[in-house]
C-alpha cells in the first residue's frame, strides 16, 4: 500500500491543510479492506503517561522487531467522539499533521500509526444494558459487555435525529449508551503510513527545508497543493 496519499480538503480538524507543514497519511485503495479491518476491537487502554504520549504532538515507539511506530492522540476537541474520525477515515483516509522536529528519521514502509482517543475505552462496559442496535461492526461477535468498539456509535447527535455531522456530510449514529459511560484514552485505530505528504509552500527555500526534513525518513514523500 505504500504511495497512496489520502485526501485533502477540509476534515472536522480544519478548513484544509496548511502550506509547508508534513503529514503522515493512510490513503484508500479502491476496493481495498474496509476501514474495520484497521479498526482494534477491543480497544487497547492506554497510561499516557507510561506510554509518554499526550494530545499535543506525537511520540514513537519501536517494536520487537525493530520497527518503529506512531502514537498520535486524536484530540476530542475537534473529533468528540471516536466514531467521528473513524467515518471521516472512511470517506478520506487519515491524514495527520507532524511536527517538523517530530522523530521521522527511523520511520520505514512498515511503520504503522497507532491512533488513541479519549473516549476509545468503555471502563464501565460491563455494567451497561445492550443498547437498541448495537453490533460488533468487526464480526468478532463481542458483547456490548465486552467493551467492543462498536460502543462507539452509541453516542449523542449533533446533526438531528441519528446523525452526526462531519466536515462533508453526515454519518448515522445509534442509541446512546446507558448508564453514562465512564471513558478512557485508548488505542482504537492501527494504519499503515502509506505516504509523507508536504503541503507545497510559496517560498522555495522553505520548501526544500520541509522536503529535506521528510527525506529523511524512509517513508514515500510526495508534495501536495493542500
Amino acid at each position: 500500500m505504500n504511495g497512496i496519499q489520502a485526501a485533502g480538503g477540509r476534515r472536522l480538524c480544519g478548513s484544509g491543510r496548511t502550506a509547508g507543514e508534513l503529514y503522515l497519511e493512510c490513503g484508500l485503495m479502491k476496493g481495498g479492506s474496509p476501514i474495520e479491518d484497521r479498526l482494534m476491537d477491543l480497544p487497547l487502554e492506554v497510561d499516557p503517561v507510561e506510554m509518554g504520549v499526550s494530545a499535543i504532538g506525537i511520540s514513537t515507539f519501536t517494536d520487537e522487531h525493530g520497527v518503529t511506530h506512531v502514537l498520535d492522540w486524536v484530540g476530542a476537541d475537534s473529533y468528540p467522539e471516536m466514531a467521528d474520525f473513524i467515518e471521516e477515515a472512511r470517506r478520506k483516509g487519515v491524514s495527520r499533521k507532524v511536527s517538523r522536529t517530530a522523530p521521522l528519521g527511523d520511520l520505514t514502509a512498515q511503520s504503522c500509526l497507532y491512533l488513541l482517543h479519549p473516549r476509545a475505552v468503555v471502563k464501565n462496559a460491563s455494567t451497561l444494558a445492550t443498547p437498541d442496535g448495537f453490533a460488533c461492526p468487526c464480526g468478532k461477535g463481542h458483547t456490548a459487555q465486552e467493551g467492543c468498539i462498536g460502543l462507539g456509535w452509541h453516542v449523542q447527535p449533533n446533526a438531528g435525529e441519528g446523525q452526526r455531522r462531519l466536515a462533508d456530510g453526515t454519518y448515522p449514529v445509534k442509541a446512546p449508551l446507558s448508564p453514562a459511560p465512564d471513558y478512557a484514552l485508548g488505542v482504537f485505530m492501527v494504519v499503515p503510513i502509506t505516504a509523507l505528504t508536504v503541503i507545497q509552500h510559496p517560498d522555495p527555500t522553505v520548501q526544500a527545508d520541509r522536503e529535506k526534513r521528510a527525506g529523511q525518513s524512509g517513508l514515500p514523500v510526495f508534495v501536495a497543493q493542500e
